[in-house]
């Protein structure tokens, strides 16, 4: 079962978040973010307060710093609206800037909603037409695996569990000559990043493409995968267990 407030911030950095790796991997992506530069501000009460910027082909979501510029306000009384929003539904929000813009947001033909809704057919896809598309597939839901573990470890019940006993430091996602992304632990708090680690202390290696996909589908089990040598583990063992524990729960919040 998931809890609102870990959906509200993996819809926002996991979700929408992976569109700054679908902008990077997918030329037509590419060039349907670069008609706009645009700075959209979601501020949810008790849960994310991000902005999700539009600029020149890239999109990137960040947490919302006092004295950031935006172009869109956006102000949900609840995670329930905000998770409501994504899933398509009718949800309570209040515009709170940039009013002759919001048609960005709104309009289902919007760079931004059609970037979204292509996104996620990738990401479900079953079937592919080649190994490019299927490769696409995979790499998209990598980096949301990644983005929804962070925000479980820090806002799911049974993930803050895990959080609790996490050690400091750096643990690395791999899957060998694809990808490479990384969890960092500081403070309490874990944030992740797009980007090989430089200095992991453990490393959670997935055999290959196939063993990832079905791993964040939910269709392999991940210990059990350990017990196959499908996902190969190293360096700290403490920590790659809590990473796993997170790692069960993602199917439940990217279904």
């Amino acid at each position: 079962m998931t809890d609102s407030k870990a959906l509200a911030f993996v819809n926002f950095y996991a979700a929408m978040g992976t569109l700054e790796t679908y902008c990077k991997l997918d030329k037509e992506a590419r060039e349907l973010a670069k008609q706009k530069n645009i700075a959209i501000r979601f501020k949810i009460k008790d849960g994310p307060d991000g902005v999700l910027a539009f600029k020149d082909g890239a999109v990137t979501a960040r947490p919302y710093k006092k004295g950031d510029k935006f172009d869109i306000g956006l102000s949900f009384p609840s995670c329930d609206d905000f998770n409501k929003m994504v899933a398509g539904g009718k949800a309570s929000v209040m515009p709170t800037k940039g009013l002759t813009k919001i048609k960005f947001v709104l309009d289902k033909q919007s760079p931004f909603n059609v970037l979204t809704d292509k996104m996620a057919k990738i990401m479900r896809q079953t079937e592919f037409k080649n190994d490019e598309e299927r490769k696409l597939s995979v790499l998209l839901t990598f980096s949301a695996m990644g983005a929804a573990i962070a925000e479980i470890g820090n806002h799911d019940p049974k993930g803050m569990v895990a959080n609790k006993h996490w050690a400091d430091g750096e643990a690395a996602m791999i899957i060998p000559g694809v990808a490479e992304q990384y969890i960092l632990k500081k403070n309490g708090v874990l944030t992740f990043h797009r980007e090989p680690s430089k200095n992991p202390r453990a490393k959670f290696e997935f055999r290959n493409i196939e063993v990832t996909k079905g791993v964040i589908d939910g269709a392999l089990d991940a210990m059990t995968c350990i017990g196959t040598g499908d996902i190969a583990m190293s360096g700290m063992c403490f920590m790659l267990d809590d990473l796993n524990k997170c790692l069960n729960l993602v199917p439940e919040y990217l279904a």
